[in-house]
């Protein structure tokens, strides 16, 4: 048999908080979360465009008129693709800064230090969802 040790992590401010608030907070990170997997979606989809040209269009000869149209259509493709990045980024920051605002007014509320309810939010955020957390400053 092996001797496992488990170690307990106490969220004292986190814990102080109505579940209503740390719920509501969460559902923003995990919004966040979505919207940061959506930006890497479309990162994807502009190697899988390179690709696609590299292997079909690359390399053969077409007639000038023919060529203009190509990459009109690949670079309104691609400007698409990265404004809807530049969206996504924008959602995404505008949910962060939404999830820190209700962490310095809950901690105002509750009478709690901001950074260490900072800090605990992100611990369990990061466990549950992932990502980089959140940095109370």
């Amino acid at each position: 048999m092996e001797n496992e040790t488990t170690e307990v992590i106490e969220l004292k401010s986190l814990e102080a908080l109505p579940k209503e608030k740390t719920q509501e907070m969460m559902d923003l990170y995990g919004a966040s979360m979505d919207m940061e997997t959506y930006a890497k979606l479309c990162f994807a989809l502009i190697f899988v465009l390179v690709l696609i040209h590299n292997i079909f269009i690359a390399g053969n000869s077409y007639a000038i008129d023919t060529y203009d149209t190509i990459m009109a259509v690949e670079l309104s493709i691609v400007g698409v693709i990265i404004l809807a990045v530049f969206i996504i980024a924008g959602i995404a920051i505008s949910k962060s800064s939404q999830i820190k605002k209700l962490i310095i007014e809950n901690s105002r509320r509750y009478k709690l230090k901001k950074e260490e309810l900072g800090k605990e939010f992100s611990l369990l955020a990061i466990h549950l969802y992932g990502g980089r957390g959140i940095t109370i400053k």
